[in-house]
Order: C-alpha cells, then sequence, then structure tokens
C-alpha cells in the first residue's frame, strides 16, 4: 500500500456528544417558519367559497410545513459541521493529524449538505410568496430570484428580499459552485487552453479553493442570515 494512502475506519467516525451540540446551540440562532394555518372553516361545499381564499388557506399551510423541515435539515446540518470543526480541521493540509481526515471529511460534507438545504429554503420561501401573492407561477417554472421582485406589490419585502440576496451572494455562489461547477474545498488542478493561439495554461493550486475556516465563517454569517430573514419577514406576512 502506498505510504501517501490514508486508512480511517469506521469507528472514527463518532456523532456529536450532548456537550458539543450544547456549545454549538448556544451560539447559533433558531429558525422560524411563518405559522400560517388552515382555515377551519373553510369548505370545497361552502356557497361561500372564494377562490383567492381558499388557495391560500390550503396551500400556505402546506409551504410552511416544507419550510419547517427544511429549516430543521438546514439546522441539523450546521451543527455537525460546526462540530467537527471544533474538532479540529487546520486550513492547512501538510500539518493534518490523522483525527483531522475524518474531521475534515465529516466538515466537507455536512457543509455542502448546508448549501443545498440554504437553496432549499430560499426556494421555499419564494414559493410561499409565489402562494400569498397569489402570483400562479406554476412549479415547474418558478425561480426565486431578482426577476420576481418585479412581481410582489409590497416595497418593504421588496427591499428585504433585496437585502437578503446581497448578503447571502457568496453561500449562493458557493452552493452553485458545489451542485453545478467544480467543488469550493479541493484545489483546481484543471489545466485551461487559448485554443486561437495553441496556448496551454497550468493553474497555481495554492490559492484555488476556499480554506475550511472561510467556508466556517461563511455558514455563521449564512445562518444568522437566513434567521433574521425569516424573522423580518414574517410580520410582513400577515
Amino acid at each position: 500500500m502506498s505510504e501517501n494512502n490514508i486508512t480511517v475506519l469506521a469507528s472514527e467516525f463518532t456523532y456529536p456528544s450532548k456537550e458539543e451540540l450544547i456549545k454549538i446551540y448556544e451560539s447559533t440562532p433558531s429558525l422560524s417558519n411563518f405559522g400560517f394555518k388552515q382555515d377551519d372553516n373553510s369548505s370545497p361545499f361552502s356557497q361561500d367559497l372564494n377562490l383567492v381564499q381558499e388557495y391560500k388557506s390550503r396551500n400556505l399551510p402546506y409551504w410552511d410545513g416544507v419550510l419547517l423541515n427544511r429549516n430543521g435539515s438546514f439546522s441539523q446540518s450546521y451543527y455537525r459541521a460546526m462540530v467537527n470543526y471544533m474538532r479540529g480541521v487546520p486550513d492547512d493540509v501538510g500539518i493534518f493529524e490523522h483525527k483531522d481526515y475524518v474531521n475534515r471529511m465529516q466538515f466537507d460534507y455536512y457543509a455542502e449538505a448546508f448549501y443545498y438545504y440554504f437553496s432549499s429554503i430560499k426556494d421555499t420561501i419564494g414559493q410561499i410568496l409565489n402562494i400569498y401573492y397569489v402570483l400562479r407561477i406554476p412549479d415547474s417554472e418558478f425561480y426565486f430570484n431578482w426577476k420576481l421582485l418585479k412581481q410582489i406589490p409590497d416595497p418593504a419585502v421588496v427591499d428585504l428580499i433585496k437585502s437578503f440576496f446581497k448578503a447571502t451572494q457568496v453561500a449562493n455562489n458557493y452552493r452553485n459552485s458545489f451542485a453545478h461547477r467544480t467543488p469550493i474545498n479541493h484545489p483546481d488542478t484543471r489545466i485551461s487552453v487559448e485554443w486561437e493561439t495553441s496556448t496551454i495554461i497550468y493553474p497555481s493550486t495554492k490559492d484555488s479553493y476556499e480554506k475550511s475556516s472561510m467556508i466556517k465563517a461563511n455558514m455563521e454569517q449564512t445562518i444568522d442570515t437566513v434567521a433574521k430573514f425569516l424573522n423580518d419577514l414574517k410580520p410582513l406576512l400577515r
């Protein structure tokens, strides 16, 4: 076996302890949903059935439940990532001890899940706005982006979303890179070619990826921003 190979045993992957989780909980904001409730007096057989009211009464609680579950998954991925970072994830791979590889693998896994759930939360909030303002955009055609803001009639909500988009631009870029391009947490060793001059450009991998400390800092900023956005948006959707 090559001396460069590292053997990691299943027994080395351990769950967070109660003490580790409490330490993370104490510095992490809670995430709320909007608390939409279905109208108990609503009935499809009512002669006074209001189409818009029924549409919102049935669909807003549904998406709010989806958001609640996404918030939970988002928070859990954050807790697990932070516990493993706290156990030891040096930025310099050259000084890694054996235990650091396990921590880094776990941190990378949960960090990627964190950004997946961040994107899912964002789109779920967008679906809630789609229902709340009766924008009538089909699920398959819906995108929660800057273009959607033109259809939202409340300036206060628009301003809040603009601030949220700006504050989470790096997180959005991280998510897109994880999902569609190169992993942000590993050196990019690809070459590029200038075809017109037949020139090959070899990369410098030293600064071609995001260090774990930078990803951790962005995760902390992102979960704080999401929590604040939900808290600020909630009273505007009443």
